[in-house]
């Protein structure tokens, strides 16, 4: 894979983390915030909101979490010359699905299959 390339990538993988890690602290923030003002409220209505508005914010987080594991994978396969190497079956994953997901570790052979057996 051409050095250039995977140069670009790391660059759209870093940019991805920084804003990862921006949404991550704000969230963290306003879920305080939230847990601050719920403390203060007698409201059944409000403490139910406050509840819906929780759980949200844990499962954004959750998936933001994730995905920042994937793209510090993916940062760390670049570190040690395996970015861009499908890890089921070690073939070069094709550059068109490496700019759609930066952070993908299968080819589109392997995740089509692993998508058919989660069905």
């Amino acid at each position: 894979m051409d050095k250039q390339f995977i140069e670009e990538m790391r660059e759209t993988l870093e940019t991805q983390r920084q804003e990862l890690m921006g949404i991550l602290l704000s969230t963290n923030a306003a879920f305080r915030q939230m847990v601050e003002e719920s403390s203060k409220t007698g409201d059944t209505i409000d403490e139910a909101a406050d509840v819906i508005d929780r759980t949200m914010l844990e499962t954004l987080n959750a998936k933001d979490a994730g995905r920042l594991q994937l793209i510090d994978s993916a940062l760390t396969r670049i570190r040690q010359g395996k970015y861009g190497v499908c890890l089921k079956c070690g073939k070069e994953i094709p550059i068109a699905r490496i700019r759609a997901i930066p952070h993908a570790v299968l080819c589109v052979d392997c995740k089509s299959a692993e998508e058919r057996r989660n069905r």
